[in-house]
């Protein structure tokens, strides 16, 4: 009966109570749609890092924090195959491979631009080249003087496959180096930037122009995202016990861009939720304190009858969660079906800094679809609380009083 008699109250004046569910409903439904842009957003971005770094990457503290002047931190062939014991037993462990990368300059004809050659494992299975190749063909390991260049850097230098061009650098023993090189394939990046300034080559080819049998990092790639964090110290646990002097980094901790995008991405629900809560809260605080006020002389007539206080408080607290428990299941439903309407239709959008446009879509899972709830169960409940409170204080006789 404490639960029913609160609902037909809210019933009997419909208008009032249709406005305050729209109220909460517009701020779930809302908060709903951010959250799963949001989370959709940063799902795309973590797909892209991994794609680029890898899960994990292992080389030495001096080339994270960029302290050596020479290249002492290149890891020898025996330091790769200690490393690669230790990954197997790992239970997270898929694969690995090894790169070097080294600045040169690129040349064709008369122009010019500054790049970071990627010397890579052709077909390593880790970080797969394959499927970004828009243009000709992936490298192989039989490659030698072949490269894979980027749209961007092929669209500035006017090149196509089967163009030759001269790279120039300087070893790792300081020389000077040169050599020819010709396009095999162009490939696509979602960074218009790495597109521009990167290479890629055979490693093989690769240390034999920078003049070592060594690479710079090992990349490690893991069976689940999630394993990532427990991986790592493992692994870097292993690296310690065995004195190997390397240090483990994360695919996020390798991204500030991500760091930074994923920060701004938290304040922005943040402060939304913060609207909507503060929105929310006096809306239907007002709404409440001119229902409650309304139903004065009722109360009195109640309190005169022998209804304590605390029976007066829980009958209009109740009033108060089935309007924040209706309102909040109406923008649920609202945000769900909006989602599902907007996803069909397949809006593309271009993020900054990207060359393909995006799928504009909103995620509906557990982690989008309770956070609004709970927000607008929450505020819904937090602005009744005052209201209630007052109402069940307000002394018998004033209460008759009232016209």
């Amino acid at each position: 009966m404490w639960l029913s008699v609160p609902l037909r109250s809210l019933w009997r004046n419909r208008r009032r109570t249709i406005l305050s569910i729209a109220v909460v409903s517009l701020g779930t439904a809302v908060s709903l749609i951010v959250l799963g842009f949001v989370e959709d957003s940063r799902g795309q971005i973590q797909q892209t890092t991994v794609e680029e770094f890898g899960n994990l990457q292992i080389a030495s503290s001096d080339l994270w924090n960029e302290t050596s002047d020479d290249y002492e931190y290149l890891i020898p062939p025996e330091t790769v195959d200690r490393i690669e014991g230790l990954l197997a037993v790992d239970p997270a462990y898929v694969g690995r491979t090894t790169r070097l990368q080294f600045p040169g300059l690129l040349a064709s004809g008369s122009r010019t631009q500054v790049v970071q050659a990627m010397a890579i494992e052709p077909g390593n299975g880790v970080l797969d080249s394959s499927s970004s190749i828009v243009s000709g063909r992936d490298l192989a390991v039989e490659d030698t003087a072949a490269v894979l260049i980027g749209r961007s850097l092929a669209d500035r230098l006017s090149l196509d496959i089967g163009d030759p061009l001269i790279f120039t650098l300087t070893t790792a023993a300081g020389a000077y180096n040169a050599t020819p090189l010709i396009v095999t394939g162009i490939y696509r990046l979602q960074s218009e930037d790495a597109e521009l300034r990167t290479i890629f080559l055979p490693l093989a080819f690769g240390q034999l122009l920078f003049g070592t049998s060594g690479v710079d990092r090992v990349v490690v790639e893991l069976s689940d995202l999630a394993k990532t964090n427990g991986a790592r110290n493992r692994i870097q646990a292993g690296l310690d016990s065995a004195g190997i002097t390397l240090e483990v980094k994360t695919w996020y901790e390798l991204s500030p861009f991500y760091e930074q995008l994923s920060g701004f991405f938290d304040a922005l629900f943040g402060f939304l939720t913060l609207a909507v809560t503060v929105l929310v809260f006096f809306i239907i605080l007002q709404v409440l304190t001119l229902s409650f006020l309304e139903r004065t002389r009722e109360i009195g007539t109640l309190r005169a009858l022998g209804t304590t206080q605390g029976e007066v408080f829980r009958m209009f607290f109740v009033e108060s969660a089935w309007l924040a428990l209706l309102g909040a299941l109406v923008g649920v439903a609202a945000g769900v079906l909006f989602s599902i309407a907007f996803n069909a239709v397949g809006i593309e959008w271009r993020p900054p800094g990207t060359v393909d446009p995006v799928t504009f879509t909103i995620v509906l899972a557990p982690m989008t679809v309770v956070p609004p709830f709970v927000v607008g169960l929450v505020a819904t409940l937090i602005s009744g609380l005052f209201p209630s409170i007052r109402t069940s204080r307000i002394r018998v006789v004033d209460a008759l009083r009232v016209d």
